[in-house]
């Protein structure tokens, strides 16, 4: 209930004509600023809670997600912000797979060895879930497996803002304080650097897409839908797809 209420009349509060998140359409005068460490400018839409990534995500969605007979959908760790919209989606068969011990979902699957058959899944979300996996490339591997030919899964995973890094990992480091300092938080296993997209072909997928709403759309847009990150982090978006089985 105050959860409720405070949703309320957050939408009387920060009503107004400035920005538009394209997650639930709410028309701000402003976003929040948001952040675990350090808080970035105009990031969490006040009505949904959507953050950069997630209206990037969304708006990248609803070029694929356009359907006209169903479809499956598996999301990992979901965000509720996007689990609202796409579970009200009539064209997919939308179902979520939870880490253990979070809320209830359709799944608890392991994501480095997922309890499914090969072939299950039309689409995958995963955003932000491999830097806390121990074996992020089984992940990969197994997430191609369970998408059917012609699938696609959508990832995300936070990048050095400098193009010059590779992914750093060191498996030794298991203090919550180093890794915020070496992985920049407490429950990160890496952090990668734009080689993630070979990692992803390696681990099995046939073609795979970096997009950057942030630097691709016009700028109206960009302001408008608060997609740039003022935190330094890339945004970036992998378009991962299956060809054959």
């Amino acid at each position: 209930m105050k959860s409720e209420i405070k949703a309320f009349l957050n939408k009387i509060k920060f009503a107004g004509d400035s920005y538009i998140c394209p997650v639930c359409n709410f028309h701000a005068k402003k976003f929040l600023d948001s952040g675990l460490y350090t808080k970035r400018k105009q990031a969490k839409c006040p009505n949904c809670g959507s953050l950069e990534r997630h209206r990037q995500l969304y708006l990248i969605l609803q070029d694929y997600l356009n359907l006209t007979e169903k479809k499956s959908l598996l999301h990992f760790a979901p965000e509720r912000c996007l689990k609202q919209v796409l579970m009200k989606k009539h064209h997919l068969n939308y179902q979520t797979s939870y880490y253990e011990g979070q809320q209830q979902g359709d799944f608890c699957y392991d994501i480095q060895n997922i309890d499914a058959k090969d072939n299950s899944f039309n689409y995958i979300i995963c955003s932000h879930v491999l830097e806390h996996v121990d074996n992020d490339k089984k992940a990969i591997s197994e997430m191609y497996r369970i998408l059917y030919a012609g699938g696609i899964a959508f990832i995300q995973v936070p990048v050095w803002p400098s193009e010059k890094h590779p992914t750093y990992e060191n498996s030794n480091i298991i203090d919550e304080h180093d890794r915020i300092i070496h992985f920049g938080q407490f429950d990160h296993v890496r952090i990668y650097g734009l080689d993630i997209e070979q990692r992803l072909t390696e681990s099995g997928f046939d073609e795979v897409l970096v997009l950057d709403l942030s630097q691709t759309l016009e700028e109206l847009k960009i302001q408008k839908y608060g997609l740039k990150n003022y935190g330094g982090a890339r945004d970036l978006t992998f378009v991962c797809k299956k060809f054959e089985n």
